[in-house]
């Protein structure tokens, strides 16, 4: 049992210092030999938990997006109108990339230097993802509530603007992070809500 435990840890002390190297050098700029050094640990001891640097970043890119999801999905379903939905799912989706800000940076950025089946894999759970969304902004539309021409568009301004989170937001900042995820609500919120047509 303290095998397994001892197990477990080191394969994540490998995970965190590869999120921490990738975010700051990007994946290119980030050697396996790096993450061994920042772990002290032997080259050996990294293959046998992550065959290679593509597998790291797989276990990322996967953690991440399945974590994401499942910070997301639960408010949605729980929140009453269309509007709540949408509102409970921009704000958990901005505060889950404020408190995993390094591994989202990573999620979000590297996605193009992932190859092959990896790719296809967190391609799919993303686009799984952003339906989250785009099913409750195509509701909303059918209902009147909410107005926009093209509900994919919608997804991916809605989830471009809530990561942005994680690269600017900081803790130390003048506005917290509750504060923040309000203000982004409310703006992404009153920019797709019908509106009477103005008097000419």
């Amino acid at each position: 049992m303290a095998n397994r435990h001892g197990a477990r840890n080191t394969e994540e002390l490998i995970y965190r210092a590869a999120v921490g190297l990738m975010a700051a050098r990007g994946y290119h700029g980030t050697t396996l030999r790096d993450v061994a050094r920042a772990v002290s640990l032997q080259m050996s001891s990294i293959y046998y938990y992550f065959p290679s640097k593509q597998e790291l970043l797989l276990a990322v890119m996967r953690r991440t997006t399945r974590d994401l999801r499942a910070a997301v999905e639960p408010p949605i379903s729980a929140a009453g109108s269309v509007r709540e939905r949408l509102g409970a799912g921009i704000r958990a989706h901005v505060l889950f990339h404020a408190d995993r800000r390094l591994e989202t940076l990573v999620t979000d950025s590297e996605i193009r230097a992932l190859e092959g089946e990896g790719r296809e894999e967190i391609t799919a759970l993303r686009d799984a993802y952003g339906d989250l969304f785009r099913e409750v902004l195509e509701t909303g539309l059918q209902e009147g509530v909410f107005s926009f021409e093209d509900s994919h568009v919608a997804t991916n301004a809605l989830m471009t603007m809530c990561a942005g989170v994680a690269v600017w937001y900081r803790p130390d900042g003048h506005t917290s992070l509750s504060r923040i995820a309000d203000q982004l609500t409310h703006l992404y919120l009153d920019g797709v809500t019908a509106s009477p047509p103005r008097q000419a």
